[in-house]
């Protein structure tokens, strides 16, 4: 591993552990015994280590979306895939953890945010599409559909949070598990589906929780 996979490796780990806010380049420096000037070399300032992470973590999360649009009808593939996405956001979690102070300072990861959202959003019309010609899914107007994927997108965006902060619900309930926040997930859309639908979905699920 090189110093810059280093820096970027502990940055990542004291970021998320630590906070970003409470992580200073020095501190990223102490933490893998290298001097803060050696640290300068690489990535000047802490910014540096910021965008170069959100890039990694872009780069990534195109490589999964790229399997998800090409495998939309193999429902098992799908939340495969689903999960390998929830787990690369948990990965990154400090950039959802610390979204709102983050999108304020770094215009390009703001621009880049809305991008994705956008990205996604058009993931989960097409397989939206998909289950409706198929009929797995019921008939829904636009507007209809815009809410169902809107509510999508906010547990995407902030289950990090709630796993992070609420690991056990007061019903006691662990939230600790990437799977329950894909059946979290599946509870949104399940009104719509079909009796063809819930079967299918069900059916994978119970086999992806199995393994």
């Amino acid at each position: 591993m090189t110093t810059k996979d280093k820096i970027l490796a502990a940055s990542l780990q004291l970021f998320n552990e630590e906070g970003y806010a409470n992580t200073s380049s020095k501190t990223i420096s102490e933490h893998i015994e290298i001097s803060y000037g050696n640290l300068c070399y690489h990535f000047p300032k802490k910014e540096d280590i910021v965008i170069r992470l959100h890039q990694n973590f872009m780069d990534e999360l195109d490589e999964s979306l790229l399997n998800l649009k090409g495998e939309i009808f193999e429902f098992d593939f799908m939340l495969r895939s689903l999960e390998n996405m929830m787990n690369l956001t948990y990965k990154y979690r400090f950039f959802l953890l610390n979204g709102y102070d983050i999108t304020l300072k770094y215009i390009k990861i703001k621009e880049k945010t809305i991008e994705r959202s956008k990205v996604y959003s058009n993931i989960i019309l097409k397989i939206s599409q998909f289950l409706i010609e198929n009929g797995y899914m019921r008939e829904l107007n636009e507007k209809q559909l815009k809410l169902k994927i809107h509510g999508l997108l906010i547990i995407f965006n902030s289950w990090v949070f709630d796993k992070t902060v609420f690991s056990m619900l007061s019903s006691g309930i662990k939230t600790d598990h990437t799977k329950y926040y894909i059946q979290l997930l599946f509870s949104m859309i399940s009104a719509a589906l079909t009796k063809k639908g819930v079967k299918a979905f069900a059916s994978a699920y119970d086999r992806i929780l199995s393994q």
